[in-house]
């Protein structure tokens, strides 16, 4: 199991729901060039992860991994954040607590999903998703 995969499961299922709704080609991914002029809508990728803590002691044992995934969610100034409610809703039904999510050997659990209630950032209406999760990660046997 891995930090990367963790990644990875998310910005697989992020990926799918987002051109579910419509935001194929307009997704700023971390590290990536993005220019999101000339689009009524963009979203953008963030993952964090804090630094792994010990649970179970000894070679062999876990170490869990807790984190939030941010997606930003973003539309032309003044233009009403009506679409927004049916994002949010899509996230929020597609990552409900619980859920776990696996790529390749690694599986993460959401914890929450929640919205923040929206700023304008350069020009653009912006509403946050954060996904909380945890994940336990086995340590290499030595």
């Amino acid at each position: 199991m891995s930090i990367s995969n963790i990644r990875k499961a998310f910005v697989t299922e992020v990926k799918t729901t987002l051109d579910n709704l419509g935001f194929t080609g307009k997704i700023k991914w971390e590290n990536r060039d993005f220019d999101p002029s000339g689009s009524p809508e963009w979203a953008g990728f963030k993952f964090v992860a804090a630094e792994p803590f010990v649970i179970t002691l000894g070679q062999g044992g876990d170490d869990r991994l807790t984190g939030f995934v941010q997606i930003d969610l973003n539309v032309a100034q003044d233009s009403g954040d009506g679409a927004m409610d049916v994002w949010v809703d899509a996230f929020r039904q597609q990552f409900p607590a619980g859920k776990p999510l696996t790529y390749g050997d690694s599986s993460a659990l959401v914890l929450n999903t929640g919205v923040n209630s929206g700023t304008m950032f350069d020009n653009w209406f912006r509403k946050s998703i954060t996904i909380t999760y945890r994940a336990d990660l086995p340590r290499a046997l030595i």
